[in-house]
């Protein structure tokens, strides 16, 4: 009897799953850039940061500052005494644009300002209309630093592999909207473009590999390229006190 009753468990199991009335398994979709925010000004470590770089610009004016996300911070403080690098890991225009208003509200000054920005909106959730619209903001609070000359850089491509993975970089595609975008920008706002981005990085509208470690992020000669357009554009001067 015991026999049959366990054939008959799995008959009757048998069939259920065979049943048009059977749920499948649900498996939900990893995060994507459909789904991404800029949530950075959030986060105290980013507070913390920003409130160490207004201690150190302090009763400084500085001929050259950079604004951008990890690529442009990986150069660290190597631009010349009288440059000062505020690029932090993460960056979108969004956070950029908080980053701004606590400078300029800590009496921060600024020469020259180089902005390279949009890399990681190419890969977050971020309307063109709310893009243009920090970038115009963060132009306007760029000037309010006291910049006579302000530089828009085009958005970094990835290697082609890591554009393929939404967890590393954005589409080389987005890259190249968000690039357009910026000139857009760059024309409206009446400040310099650097046209051609960084050619000396790319081979065939992606990163090279042999100037990477990770698809996304420049190793140590790509930061040498990168660094000698900085310096090109911002020169080196004394930095002068208020």
């Amino acid at each position: 009897m015991e026999r049959f009753l366990r054939l008959g468990y799995l008959i009757g199991f048998a069939l259920l799953v065979g049943s048009p009335y059977m749920l499948p398994a649900v498996s939900f979709p990893r995060a994507n850039a459909s789904s991404r925010v800029d949530k950075l000004t959030s986060a105290n470590w980013w507070q913390s940061k920003v409130s160490s770089q207004i201690t150190a610009s302090a009763g400084k004016r500085f001929n050259g500052c950079v604004f951008g996300d990890s690529i442009s911070s990986g150069l660290g403080n190597t631009l010349g005494q009288s440059n000062y690098n505020f690029s932090m890991g993460g960056m979108s225009t969004v956070s950029l644009l908080e980053q701004l208003r606590k400078l300029k509200a800590g009496n921060v000054r600024c020469e020259k300002v180089a902005i390279a920005i949009g890399t990681n909106d190419a890969m977050f959730s971020i309307r063109d209309r709310d893009f243009k619209n920090n970038l115009r903001q963060i132009v306007t609070l760029s000037r309010g630093l006291g910049a006579s000359e302000i530089t828009l850089l085009p958005a970094f491509y990835s290697t082609v592999e890591a554009s393929q993975n939404p967890d590393a970089a954005g589409t080389l595609d987005r890259v190249d909207q968000i690039s357009a975008l910026i000139r857009q920008v760059a024309v409206e706002q009446d400040v310099k473009l650097l046209a051609d981005g960084i050619p000396q990085l790319y081979r065939d509208h992606s990163l090279k590999a042999e100037l990477t470690p990770d698809g996304v992020h420049l190793n140590e000669s790509g930061k040498n390229i990168y660094r000698q357009v900085l310096l090109n554009l911002l020169g080196d001067s004394a930095v002068s006190s208020r």
